[in-house]
């Protein structure tokens, strides 16, 4: 299949996809019955075609935010396709063309609506599609050799393709290697993948991943001891009280930040085949190096 068979197939799946049923979510119902204040399916498709009314392009947004079931079934043709900025808008110029329809189907049978849909919805799902995004040639391959299925490959391609990282030569070998050791283990990879997105996101493209990681689990730790003495103080003093004193009352969820905390060290030994025992929980302030099951679940004990 040529490139341009490939970006005509894609144009096909999306007016599929685009023209067909759209199932609305109980927020974006909700969202609408706030703002638009309209009876009937004739008047809502009035209502968020009206380029006056500045409610209908944020409702325009949410009923056609593409989620990762939508995107699930385009990422077989987008795995094999490199696509430019130029070929988006010739996608895009192309569906708008179509006069594409959509029928919103509300929940708990509440009826349908037909909507014609408009070009600025087309350009807003092509670029939240990410469709210029490719994954990287030694990532694919990680995700081809170490993932057991067709929907965990796809999952992870999509992502991946949703992420803000730069995809550096560093965080590529770091989610190589992720993928290879965790990639067989569905339930755990889901959240070691999602939390290594999470930390990649939020550290320079070239930063020590291993540092990183390190840091993080040092600031969830400290976090946890401000948390528990907050806890402790509330006993005796009110919320109130302790405003009035200046004290910022910690909001963290204790047994959210150990579970982060046991992710990471996971996410160190399968990457780096290590991770440490940070002098905020070790009394005796030494740092020790953890690279066996035994002394994981040591660990687990210990933050649990």
């Amino acid at each position: 299949m040529t490139g341009q068979q490939k970006k005509e197939k894609l144009v096909q799946e999306l007016m599929h996809l685009m023209s067909g049923d759209i199932h609305l979510s109980q927020s974006v119902v909700h969202y609408m019955d706030s703002t638009l204040a309209v009876t009937s399916g004739e008047e809502l498709a009035d209502a968020l075609l009206d380029p006056d009314n500045c409610e209908a392009e944020t409702a325009i947004e949410l009923i056609f935010f593409p989620d990762e079931g939508m995107q699930e079934k385009l990422e077989p043709v987008l795995s094999e396709i490199q696509l430019t900025e130029a070929d988006v808008s010739e996608i895009v110029r192309l569906l708008s063309q179509k006069n594409l329809q959509a029928r919103l189907c509300f929940p708990d049978q509440g009826g349908n609506a037909i909507l014609p849909i408009p070009e600025t919805a087309i350009r807003q799902m092509a670029a939240r599609l990410r469709l210029t995004r490719s994954i990287p040639c030694q990532i694919a391959d990680a995700i081809d050799q170490s993932l057991p299925d067709v929907h965990s490959a796809n999952l992870t391609r999509i992502k991946l393709r949703n992420a803000r990282i730069s995809q550096s030569d560093n965080q590529i070998g770091f989610l190589c290697e992720l993928i290879r050791t965790s990639g067989r283990q569905p339930d755990d990879f889901w959240q070691l993948l999602d939390l290594a997105i999470d930390l990649l996101e939020q550290t320079d493209a070239e930063a020590d991943m291993y540092d990183a990681l390190m840091a993080h689990k040092q600031f969830l730790i400290k976090a946890i001891r401000v948390a528990e003495k907050n806890q402790q103080t509330l006993a005796s003093n009110t919320v109130e009280a302790l405003i009035m004193k200046g004290i910022n009352v910690s909001a963290i969820d204790i047994e959210a930040a150990r579970e982060k905390i046991d992710r990471i060290d996971r996410i160190s030994v399968a990457v780096y085949g290590r991770t440490e025992f940070l002098s905020a929980l070790a009394p005796s302030g030494q740092s020790v190096d953890i690279s066996d099951k035994e002394d994981m679940a040591a660990i687990r004990r210990l933050l649990s």
